[in-house]
């Protein structure tokens, strides 16, 4: 396969070359990192990686400006970021030589991004994971069809036709026990409110850690006599959280007479950021001598949640409302991870239980005996 791309010189025989940073480290220096909001931080450095001023940066930033949802842009934007970290490797193109043209690029250098991945690294050392490698395509297909249909500057979105990785659908988070979880709120008490907090919200509310985030102290008022939290969803929703009448007393007290601002802090005192959460979470879990907690992210609280409520019978589609799935089989695929393997051998043996199979498997390991014997 040959990889024309007019806005880079031909791909370097050698390595790559040496990334002193990697991912957003590479590109904002560590006082912008901390002043910047997580979106704003990656529409910083994916318009940098790219070259700020040039036609490709103005393309990126008007396609980050017609996405509503702030998790969206955050995972676009790091995506692109990804790939064009990749073309300026792989080319030898240095952080302050030429910018990239996106333009340029075809269905011969998206497809090497697709098998090069397959020997990429991502967090902690591991092997990009299949549906990491297929959301990054994605990002990367709706780039381009954003220039092709809304833009018209590309006739075709050739990103269609880049195969792309298959992944299990159900996710791979694992849920944690009940029990570690009381456990960790017992060890957040004797850590800081706070801690209980961020735990109560994302274990028994089930907020996402971008909802939690982004939670602010005036968005809480009462209805129908609880106190309910008006939390943003994803794409750019929003949905009326009732907390719970002894988590609304954790987070009343935390707030200590606050009316206004972000719900939750940083240890600093700064707006509680995304990237805030899981050192929090690993510290109290540690505390409370939880199996692995360097393995408790984010999500863990909010799987161990919605897992717990469909193990215990509670309807399907309540759940989903609660959470705010758009699809119930988003929903069952959290059950599934815990109950799946059990509730299909069950339906076998269902069937099994109708069946001679003993009698029968009986009657060949005698005749194979008497075989043997003979």
């Amino acid at each position: 396969m040959t990889d024309s791309y007019d806005g880079l010189p031909a791909p370097a025989a050698a390595p790559a070359v040496e990334r002193p940073r990697a991912g957003i480290r590479r590109w904002l220096t560590d006082e912008e990192r901390a002043e910047l909001t997580e979106d704003k931080a990656v529409r910083t450095s994916v318009l940098r990686a790219v070259g700020e001023g040039s036609e490709s940066a103005g393309l990126v930033a008007t396609w980050l400006n017609t996405i509503d949802s702030e998790n969206t842009r955050i995972n676009y934007g790091s995506d692109l970021r990804a790939f064009v970290e990749w073309l300026r490797d792989r080319h030898g193109v240095g952080m302050d030589d030429a910018p990239i043209n996106l333009l340029a690029v075809n269905l011969d250098v998206a497809s090497a991004y697709a098998d090069a991945m397959r020997d990429m690294a991502g967090r902690y050392g591991k092997p990009l994971s299949a549906k990491t490698r297929a959301r990054r395509l994605a990002s990367l297909s709706a780039f381009y069809q954003h220039l092709c249909q809304r833009r018209k500057l590309i006739p075709h979105n050739f990103m269609i036709d880049v195969e792309r990785p298959r992944y299990a659908k159900d996710g791979v988070t694992a849920a944690r026990e009940h029990g570690e979880l009381a456990r960790m709120i017992e060890a957040a008490a004797e850590c800081s409110l706070r801690d209980v907090v961020v735990v109560l919200l994302m274990y028994v509310s089930m907020l996402r850690v971008s909802e939690v985030c982004n939670a602010r102290a005036e968005n809480l008022g009462v209805q129908e006599g609880r106190l309910v939290l008006r939390a943003g969803v994803k794409g750019s929703k929003e949905r009326h959280e009732p907390l719970d009448p002894a988590v609304a007393d954790a987070v009343m007290l935390y707030l200590d007479g606050r009316t206004s601002g972000p719900l939750v802090l940083s240890d600093a005192g700064e707006p509680l950021r995304r990237h805030h959460v899981p050192p929090i979470l690993k510290r109290v879990a540690k505390h409370a001598g939880v199996a692995n907690p360097e393995r408790l992210h984010a999500h863990v609280l909010r799987t161990s949640g919605i897992t717990r409520l469909l193990t215990k019978g509670k309807p399907l589609h309540e759940v989903q409302r609660k959470v705010g799935h758009a699809s119930p089989t988003t929903t069952e695929g959290y059950w599934r991870r815990v109950n799946g393997l059990a509730t299909d051998a069950a339906l076998s043996a269902e069937l099994a239980a109708e069946l001679p199979i003993a009698a029968a498997v009986e009657q060949v390991r005698a005749r194979r005996e008497d075989q043997e014997a003979g």
